[in-house]
């Protein structure tokens, strides 16, 4: 399976990234998000060495490891059940064909929180292709002298 993100203008992947950055800095810095003060602080400084401008660095997806791993306890905390759900279908000879997963049952700020936490996986990847993508760039360049 093709990653859209490698198919996305290398223009648009840094703008929509940049946007995203912005987006999700918001949101994860909030206090229904973040929950404590020291989470906060946390995010909050992981997230500003992405906003001012070094979200080129080859590593710096890592920034986003420490925010998705805070905001992952947080999830844990605003997770009132799992409830099993049947992926599938029943079939007349073979009974139920199929899988179960669990479900989170989340409290409102555990919406919230899932709702970061997907925006950030998300801007994780971006991150991951643009920096793969550069990483191309100056070996074709190098490659063939341009």
């Amino acid at each position: 399976m093709t990653n859209f993100f490698h198919t996305q203008p290398l223009e648009e992947l840094c703008a929509r990234s940049l946007e995203k950055i912005k987006h999700v800095t918001d949101a994860a810095t909030s206090t229904e998000v973040a929950g404590t003060a020291h989470n906060q602080n946390a995010i909050r400084k992981s997230m500003n060495t992405l906003s001012e401008g070094k979200f080129l660095r080859h590593d710096a997806y890592e920034d986003l490891d420490r925010v998705i791993s805070i905001l992952a306890e947080e999830l844990d905390r605003e997770t009132r059940d799992f409830v099993p759900i049947f992926h599938g279908r029943n079939d007349p000879d073979e009974g139920a064909i199929g899988t179960v997963i669990h479900e989170r049952v989340l409290t409102s700020r555990g919406e919230q929180v899932a709702d970061c936490l997907r925006n950030l996986r998300v801007l994780r990847e971006m991150l991951l292709v643009l920096g793969h993508r550069f990483a191309a760039e100056r070996i074709v360049n190098r490659r063939f002298g341009t």
